[in-house]
């Protein structure tokens, strides 16, 4: 019996030991400060690959698709043009409302739809901060934080769920929703919506200031049983393309 007993022993002492491990590293300040130093270091690495994936794409890899991606490529950048024009006839002027601190992208997290930034609480960053593009698209907003780093998770995330309206358009609040594709729900069937049509943050929500560009309506989905319609939306930003992200700090 002592004998057979001693394998169950070793395993049981190594359930302990992991568990222990576990919990000091995800649920500690020993753990925070672990997982930090080990960003410091790896870090460089990390964005270097970061950066060489957002500039190469692939093209210069050999790809025998080489055709079908550089088409793809043009697509996205008048994707890019025509979001760009939206969002100069829109005019937030966010300037003048918030306060900046910019973060360069270290990385994408293991988990899907975070990413990980320069940014921590050293420089004054917490839990629930806002954050958008150079180019004032709404990407999501800071979950995580570390004293030199911070986990920003995506609006793509399938949790999300926040107010949202289209721009000058009546009866058109809904809650937008992650995923695959960015739906905003619920919206009224009165409201006349139309492709096309630019989606912002609704102040009401309470996780984000009003008036953020979110992206725009590329399809409006209306069931002859439903009190409501939904509208699929085009985010403002591509992931392969971001590099430095800006926090709002104050707002």
């Amino acid at each position: 019996m002592n004998i057979s007993s001693r394998p169950l022993s070793r395993i049981n002492f190594l359930l302990v030991v992991l568990v222990v491990v576990i919990i000091t590293f995800n649920f500690t300040t020993i753990g925070s400060m672990i997982r930090n130093n080990f960003l410091s270091v790896i870090s460089p690495v990390k964005s270097a690959f970061w950066s060489k994936g957002i500039s190469l794409h692939g093209i210069e890899s050999g790809d025998p698709n080489h055709s079908a991606l550089i088409a793809e490529i043009v697509r996205l950048k008048r994707k890019t043009e025509e979001i760009d024009l939206l969002r100069e006839a829109l005019d937030l002027e966010m300037d003048r409302d918030f306060v900046f601190l910019d973060a360069r992208v270290v990385g994408k997290s293991t988990e899907e739809d975070h990413l990980i930034v320069s940014r921590g609480l050293n420089e004054g960053i917490i839990e629930g901060m806002p954050v958008i593009t150079s180019s004032r698209s709404l990407i999501g907003e800071v979950v995580e934080v570390l004293p030199d780093f911070s986990f920003v998770k995506l609006i793509s995330h399938p949790e999300t769920g926040f107010d949202a309206r289209v721009l000058d358009r009546d009866n058109s609040l809904g809650v937008l929703t992650g995923g695959d594709i960015l739906i905003l729900d619920m919206v009224s069937r009165d409201a006349q919506i139309e492709e096309g049509d630019i989606v912002i943050t609704h102040p009401g929500g309470g996780f984000y200031p009003g008036g953020i560009f979110i992206g725009i309506v590329e399809e409006i989905i209306r069931e002859d049983v439903e009190a409501f319609q939904k509208l699929k939306i085009r985010p403002g930003f591509s992931v392969s393309e971001l590099n430095t992200l800006f926090i709002i700090v104050d707002f």
